[in-house]
């Protein structure tokens, strides 16, 4: 379905390109969790005995029953496999309705609904992917060491994001600093905090966001006040969606392996829609760790596609890249026949 199509679409054009991108990156994470759920990825095979199931159905807790059963060790596994779908699937639902939101000029409701899936979910997500034994302990013993802002700010936020990258080790070039300021820091004018806390309170006293006098938080937004909300939603957004696919596929690894061919096909599709996104994005919104990005993967989709036996990408493929994966001038039977290669691509680990 053509999102974009749909009745009360108000986005003006310059912005689709960014829109369907984050759509893009939302759709690959949720086929993800549905994939993992279908096959029983997610599904912790512990051997019960008679007796064991027995002893389980009799007990209150299943953690508890772990320890008392000198199954400790798997309660890592378990409780990872039980939290990491749940949390995508809360993470996505708001992502999904906070751009629903955007497309039709909802801005106050599309910033509210960021702040949970950008602040906390990626956080627990960041957790997973740097320490899983210590994620499961603390969320088992006391989960309040999960919340974000026990990291000592935004510093401590952009040392933990710099672990994190440090895991993916991906191809692509991301700003610890960045994107730390972007999800947490009020004092900075380049921030969904600030943005996501005035959508979310009529008045504000944080001395950095405080609300202006006669004003109250965007209750009077004019169309002006809406397209500068749009020019700075649809600006970060896709950024921080590169992270989050990246953060979720190094957490998902854990879990099950996708064919490599699934995986690059999924990256030329963000790669070509990044790059459409960003064409269209105007000067004043442009920022140098968004363009250090873009050119980072520019230059990995002409490698990749060259490696394939294919020419560099012009900007006439990009449309059709970012829609189904197709390499540039790829026939349409080249590119089935690769869809049916990897259509079952999820294995257990």
């Amino acid at each position: 379905m053509d999102r974009l199509n749909q009745e009360n679409t108000r986005i003006p054009e310059e912005f689709h390109a960014a829109f369907e991108m984050c759509f893009t990156a939302h759709d690959i994470m949720l086929s993800h969790v549905r994939s993992g759920i279908s096959q029983g990825v997610f599904t912790v095979n512990l051997g019960l005995s008679k007796d064991d199931r027995r002893l389980l159905e009799q007990s209150e807790d299943l953690f508890d029953w772990l320890k008392s059963s000198g199954r400790a060790d798997e309660e890592v596994k378990v409780v990872s496999c039980m939290v990491f779908p749940a949390i995508m699937l809360d993470a996505l639902t708001c992502l999904f309705e906070s751009l629903e939101a955007a497309r039709k000029g909802k801005m106050a409701v599309a910033f509210m609904l960021l702040r949970k899936p950008l602040q906390e979910a990626l956080y627990l997500l960041e957790s997973m992917a740097i320490d899983q034994d210590k994620f499961a302990s603390d969320l088992a013993e006391d989960p309040l060491k999960l919340r974000p802002h026990v990291v000592g700010g935004v510093q401590g936020h952009e040392a933990r994001i710099q672990k994190v990258l440090h895991k993916t080790a991906g191809v692509l070039n991301f700003d610890a600093g960045y994107l730390a300021r972007l999800r947490y820091d009020k004092s900075c004018s380049d921030s969904f905090d600030g943005v996501c806390n005035k959508a979310m309170h009529l008045i504000t006293e944080n001395r950095h966001i405080k609300t202006e006098a006669y004003n109250v938080n965007f209750i009077f937004s004019d169309y002006r006040s809406v397209y500068s909300q749009w020019s700075y939603f649809f600006s970060r957004l896709p950024y921080v969606m590169m992270y989050l696919v990246a953060v979720t596929e190094y957490v998902a690894s854990q879990f099950a392996l996708t064919f490599p061919e699934y995986t690059e096909d999924m990256m030329r599709r963000l790669v070509a829609s990044l790059a459409l996104s960003s064409a269209r994005m105007r000067d004043d919104y442009r920022a140098e760790s968004l363009d250090t990005l873009v050119s980072a993967a520019v230059e990995w989709l002409d490698s990749h596609c060259l490696s394939h036996g294919y020419k560099t990408p012009e900007i006439e493929h990009l449309p059709r890249m970012a829609r189904c994966g197709a390499f540039p001038d790829e026939t349409d039977a080249d590119l089935q026949a690769r869809h049916d290669r990897y259509a079952a691509g999820i294995k257990k680990t």
